[in-house]
C-alpha cells in the first residue's frame, strides 16, 4: 500500500471510530425524555446518569491525554469500541436508573481513550500535507455521529421502545470495532514532516504566551461543552413539556441540530483560513450562540415554536465549530510545540467538565425554576466564554508574533 493511500485509510477509521462513539454516547441523551416517562424518573435523576458518563469521560481525558502516547492505537481503540458495545448492550437491560448510572460511568471511562488515541494516530500517520485534509474530516464525526443517534432514537421510540436504540447502538460500535481492527492492520508509515521529537520539543520549551493561550482555550472548552452538552440533552424535553409536542417528533424535530452542525463542522476550515488565530473565532462563535439563546428566551415567552427552534439551531451549529476549534484544529496546528494526542485529551476533559455539569444541574433547574432560568444560565456562560476568549485573543497574537519572529 502506498504512503498516500494509507494515510487516508488512517484518517477515514479516525472518523469511522469516533462517529461510533458518538452513537453509543448521544443514544442516552436522545431517548432521555421516552426514559423519564417509561421508568417514572425525574428528570433530574435522569440527567444524573448523563453527568456520570461526562464525568468519566472528562477524567479519563485528562489520563489518556497523558498515557496516549505509549498506547497501540490498533488495540486501544479496538479495546474501547469492543468494551462500549458490551455496556450499551447492557443499559436496556439493566432494570433500574440507579444501575444505568453506572453503567454510563464505565462506558464514559471506556470511551476516553478514543479521542486523545485517535488525534495521536493522526498526527503520527498523516503528513504536512495531508494535515488539513484531517482537520477537516475530524471535525465532522461528532455530528455525523449525533444525527444516527438521535434518527435512531426517534424511529424506536415510535415504533419499538427506547431499549431498540442501544441494542442496535451496540452493534454498531460492535461492527465498528471489528473494521477499525481490520483496516488499521500493522503495517506504519512515517510521517516524518509530521513528527517532531520529544526531545526537540523540550529544548524549545513552551513559552508564557502559549500556556496562557491554553488557560483561556480550556475555559471555552467549559462553555463549549455545558451549552453543547446542554442543548443536545434538553431540547427534546423542552419542545415535549411546553409545546405538548410528542416524544418521538420532539426527537425527531431534534435531528436538525446534528444536521446543521455537520454545515457548520465543515465551515470551520474555511474560516480558518481567513482567521489564523483561534481565540477570535471561538470569541465570534460564543457572542453569536449568546445572542441566540436570547431568542430562546424571547421565543419561549411568545410560545413561538419556529423561531425557537431556528436559535437553538444556531446554537449547536455555533457550539460544533467552536468544539472542533477547542479539540480538533488547536490541537494538531500546536503539535509541533505539543503532543497532539496530550493536548487534544486535556483540551477536551475542560468541555467535559461543562458537560458535567449541564445534565444534572440544568435538569434540576429547569424543575425548581422553569427553562427560561436554563436559558438565562446558557446565556451568561455563553457571554463569560466569548469575553475570556477576546481576551486570549491577545496572548495568541503574542504567540504567533513571536513564531514568525523565530
Amino acid at each position: 500500500m502506498t504512503p498516500q493511500k494509507r494515510e487516508n485509510r488512517i484518517i477515514f477509521i479516525c472518523w469511522l471510530a469516533y462517529a461510533a462513539a458518538y452513537v453509543g454516547r448521544l443514544n442516552y441523551s436522545a431517548s432521555i425524555v421516552a426514559i423519564v416517562a417509561d421508568m417514572g424518573v425525574t428528570k433530574a435523576q435522569a440527567g444524573l446518569v448523563a453527568s456520570m458518563f461526562f464525568f468519566a469521560y472528562g477524567t479519563g481525558q485528562l489520563v489518556n491525554g497523558i498515557l496516549s502516547k505509549r498506547y497501540n492505537s490498533r488495540i486501544m481503540v479496538f479495546f474501547s469500541l469492543f468494551v462500549s458495545s458490551l455496556l450499551n448492550l447492557a443499559m436496556p437491560l439493566s432494570g433500574s436508573i440507579s444501575a444505568m448510572k453506572y453503567i454510563w460511568l464505565a462506558n464514559g471511562a471506556v470511551q476516553s481513550i478514543l479521542w486523545s488515541t485517535l488525534i495521536k494516530t493522526i498526527s503520527e500517520n498523516v503528513s504536512d500535507g495531508k494535515i488539513s485534509k484531517a482537520i477537516v474530516v475530524m471535525s465532522t464525526p461528532v455530528a455525523a455521529g449525533t444525527l444516527p443517534a438521535y434518527a435512531l432514537s426517534s424511529l424506536f421510540v415510535k415504533y419499538s421502545t427506547w431499549k431498540t436504540t442501544f441494542y442496535v447502538s451496540a452493534a454498531v460500535l460492535l461492527a465498528v470495532s471489528i473494521v477499525w481492527f481490520v483496516l488499521y492492520g500493522s503495517e506504519k508509515t512515517p510521517a516524518k514532516e509530521a513528527a517532531v521529537s520529544s526531545a526537540s520539543r523540550s529544548k524549545k520549551g513552551l513559552s508564557k504566551a502559549f500556556l496562557l493561550c491554553i488557560i483561556t482555550i480550556a475555559f471555552a472548552g467549559i462553555a463549549n461543552g455545558f451549552t453543547k452538552d446542554g442543548i443536545n440533552t434538553w431540547v427534546s424535553s423542552v419542545l415535549y413539556e411546553e409545546f405538548g409536542i410528542s416524544q418521538s417528533f420532539s426527537i425527531m424535530l431534534t435531528l436538525l441540530l446534528p444536521l446543521v452542525s455537520l454545515a457548520g463542522a465543515s465551515l470551520v476550515a474555511a474560516i480558518h483560513k481567513k482567521v489564523r488565530i483561534m481565540s477570535d473565532m471561538d470569541s465570534a462563535f460564543f457572542a453569536l450562540a449568546a445572542l441566540a439563546c436570547f431568542g430562546v428566551l424571547i421565543s419561549l415567552r411568545h410560545r413561538s415554536i419556529v423561531p425557537l427552534m431556528i436559535c437553538f439551531v444556531l446554537v449547536a451549529c455555533l457550539m460544533s465549530m467552536a468544539n472542533n476549534v477547542i479539540t480538533s484544529v488547536f490541537p494538531l496546528e500546536s503539535r509541533n510545540k505539543l503532543g497532539s494526542g496530550f493536548l487534544a485529551g486535556f483540551l477536551n476533559t475542560f468541555c467535559y467538565v461543562g458537560s458535567t455539569l449541564t445534565s444534572y444541574s440544568l435538569g434540576k433547574v429547569s424543575q425548581q425554576s422553569g427553562w427560561n432560568a436554563v436559558f438565562i444560565i446558557m446565556l451568561a456562560v455563553c457571554g463569560a466564554a466569548a469575553v475570556a476568549s477576546l481576551i486570549g485573543s491577545i496572548t495568541e497574537r503574542k504567540e504567533n508574533n513571536n513564531d514568525n519572529s523565530n
